[in-house]
């Protein structure tokens, strides 16, 4: 197989990593590439850095926003610039294994999407023992767009698809806040999809994502009930934004999918007003095996019952998703 393979990087002051993953991007063992890289408005030396490659290697092309346009518009940018029979995401500040693209060639087969694990490393570039996703039966393969409807476990750094599905991702809908979640809904809804087994890409998580989730932020219970609730609303809110998106998706035809989108938009909707929704508990208890296909089965209980709870039971029992 000698397929172009185009790299899409969106790009935002990245200077600090932005060499090493080119690097990692450039020295690929399989060499048939262009890497598309859009900037959106980098008031660092990424532009420098980028130049600096481009001029050394006519694989790079590269374009940059007039305007910041968000990271995820950036990356629609990116993919509707490629010109590739498959098509490669690329964060800033990862590192991808050599053999990365030969890998995904090779296992892609029918699938119309492939995706993999990720080794989690520090700032320094140095592994810390895990992985983004810690059991690997947590991955999902096959035609299961269910399992996207609430979870995502295809980062975009990791996946690559074929050209085919652009025309049902882009563009993307203004209300999804990742472009993976979407990416990883419409190639499961259109196709099927697959990982492998070995983690592909180093993932930088950087000590902000670490100590905001670890952060104190409430000093005694009604201030820890108030933060809890408005945490919930804001999780119900990006949810419902994602499945209202889900549902706008034309090749979305599967009655029992639709069934479960509808249910899922009536609950976000009034979570406030109810206390229990029995329908919805029966909708993904029956469904739960798909819905809830990255969750340990012994946890799938669980989250059941949280989904289906209204706003004020969530709050007052500290459940969280």
């Amino acid at each position: 197989m000698n397929n172009l393979v185009s790299i899409a990087m969106s790009t935002y002051n990245g200077e600090a990593f932005l060499q090493e993953q080119l690097e990692s991007i450039l020295n690929q063992t399989y060499t048939n590439l262009e890497i598309i890289i859009s900037d959106d408005c980098s008031t660092d030396n990424t532009v420098e850095i980028i130049q600096e490659y481009k001029n050394k290697d006519k694989r790079i092309t590269f374009h940059q926003n007039e305007k910041n346009i968000g990271f995820v518009k950036n990356f629609e940018k990116a993919i509707s610039l490629c010109n590739g029979e498959f098509i490669a995401l690329s964060d800033q500040d990862d590192i991808w294994k050599r053999n990365k693209i030969e890998i995904y060639l090779n296992e892609i087969q029918k699938n119309v999407l492939i995706y993999s694990n990720a080794i989690l490393i520090d700032k320094y570039s140095k592994e810390n023992g895990k992985e983004l996703f810690s059991d690997v039966d947590k991955l999902c393969k096959g035609k299961v767009n269910n399992s996207f409807l609430l979870d995502n476990v295809a980062s975009g750094n990791t996946m690559m698809f074929k050209k085919e599905l652009v025309k049902y991702i882009l563009p993307i809908p203004s209300k999804i806040t990742y472009h993976d979640f979407w990416i990883s809904f419409v190639a499961s809804t259109y196709g099927t999809i697959n990982y492998t087994e070995e983690p592909m890409t180093y993932y930088r998580r950087h000590i902000e994502q670490v100590t905001n989730r670890t952060k104190n932020k409430y000093d005694n219970y009604f201030k820890k009930l108030e933060y809890k609730k408005e945490k919930l609303q804001q999780q119900y809110a990006r949810k419902l934004d994602n499945l209202e998106a889900f549902k706008s998706l034309t090749i979305l035809e599967n009655k029992n999918t639709i069934q479960i989108i509808d249910s899922l938009i009536w609950h976000f909707k009034n979570h406030q007003n109810i206390y229990f929704n029995i329908d919805l508990y029966k909708i993904l208890n029956k469904n739960a095996e798909e819905i809830f296909a990255s969750t340990s089965p012994n946890k799938r209980k669980k989250r059941i019952l949280r989904y289906s709870c209204g706003l004020k039971l969530r709050s007052l029992a500290f459940f969280q998703i």
